[in-house]
């Protein structure tokens, strides 16, 4: 364990991960320091309605998780990049469970803190859009808390969204993956059958001293079919060619 911990710690990019942690605290401060400001805009806002529905809240809240989890993938598909080819990192220690870890606890960290800033920013309220439905209680909590719960829902949300397209994507891999698997396994099988065809063509022939390869004659029952084949083939090809044609004929249509 030490020395797996050891390995990913030579090519992690520690400096990077600490500065931007301190980036995402000192973009909090803001937030914090303007609470004042933002309670009083609040105060503003009035509910126009007593039927209260979630989905119009819901709705904004699952587009901002998907849109910081996407932002969150790129962030660290650069990283990966960064660490693949300047920092001579294997492919290999990329997969290693702590990196995973470490990538999914600062996903979770980077997620919340950029929720807090989209609630902030855009004026996503969940519990003043909730008031109506339980005005006693939800009168007296502060715009800062509202801020900061909708945020961590925000960003909490970002991980069960990429679990989601994660699955999504193994859907559509799976259904490739399989459509190339039955066209690989329709060509063998057209492979053995024309190899096999092509055997049993080539046992039908039989050296003529002077002639070179003749053709044995076919039974009475089969030469009418070989005929009717050689009709709709053309007059001047193998067996093997008029099999190939009769499969392609069957699978086109």
């Amino acid at each position: 364990m030490g020395s797996a911990r050891g390995s990913v710690a030579q090519f992690l990019p520690w400096p990077l991960c600490r500065r931007i942690l301190g980036s995402a605290t000192l973009a909090l401060l803001p937030l914090l320091t303007g609470a004042a400001v933002a309670q009083a805009a609040s105060l503003t806002q009035e509910a126009g309605s007593d039927n209260v529905s979630i989905w119009p809240v819901l709705l904004p809240l699952l587009t901002a998780s998907v849109g910081i989890e996407r932002a969150i993938e790129v962030f660290w598909n650069y990283v990966d990049w960064i660490i693949l080819n300047f920092r001579g990192g294997q492919p290999a220690q990329l997969k290693s469970p702590q990196y995973l870890q470490f990538k999914s606890g600062t996903s979770l960290v980077l997620g919340i803190v950029i929720g807090i800033l989209v609630s902030n920013f855009t004026g996503m309220r969940l519990l003043e859009y909730l008031r109506p439905l339980a005005p006693a209680f939800l009168d007296n909590v502060p715009v800062l808390w509202d801020v900061v719960l909708t945020g961590v829902i925000i960003g909490s949300g970002s991980k069960p969204a990429h679990d989601i397209l994660g699955i999504i994507t193994q859907f559509k891999n799976f259904l490739a993956n399989s459509a190339i698997r039955q066209r690989e396994a329709a060509s063998a099988a057209l492979a053995d059958g024309v190899l096999k065809l092509a055997q049993s063509d080539a046992q039908a022939m039989i050296e003529v001293p002077g002639v070179g390869p003749a053709r044995l004659a076919a039974p009475a029952g089969s030469r009418g079919l070989d005929e009717e084949d050689a009709g709709e083939a053309g007059p001047e090809v193998s067996p093997t060619e008029r099999y190939i044609a009769i499969l392609h004929n069957r699978t086109s249509m």
